[in-house]
């Protein structure tokens, strides 16, 4: 994605450029990422998308046809104007806009979900189930099982407790789940969902509509309850799933840059968010994987065996057959949130074999230099595998 032109735009120029509402769009972190490419552009960046969340958050009643008749004429009246021309007639604007005035800036109207997720924190240090009512419940076991009533307001946690919320129409719940650990909940429409370490799993407690959504940012793996007339979407920063089978995986790790989607049973199709050459939706079929390539932002489509391997850690353990090294050690990183590192004389390696997912991951450690026939040492903040 070419982004060149950036280089000498005004706040103004920012605010007409679609290619930038589309990546203001995406949320705070594709903001700071382009204000981090473009520093000398920080400023203006910053003021363009304050404008843009104040015209989204004022609520004055006018139709959307109004609304769009009188943004046009602004534009066209000053679509030449230099920057202080602008600020003039953005904060009159403001007196006019309503709440769809971005959608008007063609600037895509993102779901009620992903909004929610954009604004909320989460703290991954303990496994927690948190309610609409901002109720956090604290979950001590390494493998927590939560169930959800028909109706979205009884929630029993490990079988054992059971507690009750009030279900308000848009408020979502969330699960989190620190490094380290797992999850199971199943959805009030029966939905089950396996959440992998260091991921975040924001739903409603009762689907209403006409659409079932999640969002998930990290690794899960779905089996999706049918039903023909609500079809289910996952929703990740990078992409949406959408559910036409049952069994599959998401890998939407954020902070690495790393989604996949691997499909067992049945079918699903994928859409692109922002920038990618697919202009509809793109269709798996079982036994295929999509991956999120970073050079074109576009997504590849490879056949995959052992398709069991990729979902074996919801069952504590991770399995690999003739594998790169340097593969293995990233899959347990990202399990332990810790660093680990080949030696470039082993870099090469491939490995078999079979890891329990223990407490400790020292002595996943110790496991992984038995079956690569290697050993390793704690250097600083890392852990480096040599021969």
């Amino acid at each position: 994605m070419d982004l060149n032109h950036f280089n000498s735009f005004t706040a103004e120029d920012f605010l007409m450029d679609e290619l930038f509402l589309e990546i203001a769009g995406r949320g705070p972190y594709a903001i700071e990422e382009l204000k981090d490419q473009f520093p000398s552009k920080r400023d203006e960046i910053e003021f363009a998308v304050e404008l843009l969340h104040n015209i989204g958050q004022t609520d004055f009643h006018q139709s959307p046809e109004k609304k769009l008749e009188q943004w046009n004429k602004i534009l066209v009246r000053n679509k030449r104007t230099r920057w202080l021309g602008w600020v003039k007639y953005a904060a009159s604007f403001l007196l006019i806009a309503g709440s769809s005035a971005i959608a008007l800036l063609h600037f895509r109207q993102r779901p009620a979900i992903e909004s929610f997720v954009s604004s909320t924190a989460v703290n991954y240090q303990n496994t927690e189930l948190i309610l609409a009512d901002g109720k956090h419940v604290g979950i001590s076991r390494k493998q927590s099982n939560v169930k959800y009533s028909a109706d979205g307001a009884g929630v029993m946690v490990n079988d054992t407790a059971e507690m009750k919320q009030t279900v308000v129409e848009g408020s979502f719940n969330q699960m989190i789940v620190p490094h380290g650990k797992r999850s199971f909940i199943q959805l009030s429409d029966g939905t089950k969902v396996w959440i992998n370490s260091g991921s975040r799993l924001v739903f409603l407690p009762v689907f209403k509509g006409n659409i079932r959504e999640v969002f998930l940012e990290g690794e899960a793996y779905f089996e999706v309850q049918k039903d023909q007339k609500r079809p289910f979407y996952v929703r990740t920063n990078a992409y949406n799933v959408k559910v036409y089978g049952t069994r599959f995986d998401v890998q939407a790790y954020k902070e690495d840059n790393e989604y996949n989607t691997i499909l067992m049973e049945g079918k699903v199709s994928l859409e692109m968010k922002h920038g990618s050459k697919f202009s509809k939706e793109l269709f798996l079929l079982p036994n295929q994987k999509a991956a999120l390539t970073n050079s074109n932002n576009d997504l590849l489509i490879t056949e995959v065996d052992n398709i069991d391997n990729y979902t074996a850690w919801k069952d504590g353990y991770l399995i690999f057959k003739n594998e790169p090294f340097p593969d293995v050690l990233r899959r347990v990183s990202h399990y332990y949130n810790i660093v680990i590192e080949p030696n470039i004389k082993i870099s090469d390696k491939r490995v078999s074999g079979k890891l329990d997912l223990k407490d400790n991951p020292v002595r996943v450690l110790d496991g992984l230099a038995v079956i690569s026939k290697a050993r390793y040492a704690k250097q600083e903040n890392k852990y480096v595998f040599y021969e």
